[in-house]
């Protein structure tokens, strides 16, 4: 089988064709200072998630504790997120800027693989979660896409929590 590749240069974008896919930077990103924004896109992982960072994520019970440390007291909620294997949900609870409680109100489905894998992931992540106080934490082996989902809705229940 052949493959034909061709780069063509043109000012300050470059496209690139192999094998009929095309990418280039988005000039409607651009503005005419020459200067570039930066919008938010939804985006498609490799395991087939789609997430859309315009998407409001629920907080509930959020207030900013303005106590002896400052740090943020309530319990936010990420984003559902979805993949070929279901919907995942964190829910992290912080008192004065500290993660105190993870659940996980949706994980996966109710088929007996998917309960069987999480049984096994969940309580590891909830434990890095925890210790790292941080939504950066390694993925349970075994758990593919369960802990890239609920690693990314960790991730924007942190941001709304301003942390």
């Amino acid at each position: 089988m052949r493959t034909e590749r061709a780069a063509i240069v043109v000012g300050a974008s470059a496209v690139i064709l192999t094998a009929g896919v095309i990418a280039a930077p988005d000039v409607a990103d651009q503005d005419v200072s020459g200067g570039t924004t930066t919008e938010p896109e939804a985006s498609t992982s490799t395991d087939g998630s789609t997430t859309d960072p315009s998407a409001e994520s629920t907080t509930e019970d959020a207030t900013a504790d303005s106590g002896s440390s400052g740090g943020v007291t309530g319990t936010f909620d990420g984003p559902v997120v979805s993949n070929i294997r279901g919907d995942y949900q964190v829910s992290l609870t912080f008192e004065d800027g500290v993660l105190v409680d993870v659940t996980f109100p949706v994980a996966g489905t109710s088929a007996p693989e998917s309960t069987r894998i999480n049984d096994n992931a969940l309580p590891l992540l909830e434990e890095e979660f925890l210790e790292a106080q941080s939504w950066d934490v390694e993925y349970v082996s075994g758990a593919s896409f369960t802990s890239p989902a609920m690693v990314e809705s960790a991730q924007a229940a942190f941001e709304d929590a301003g942390l």
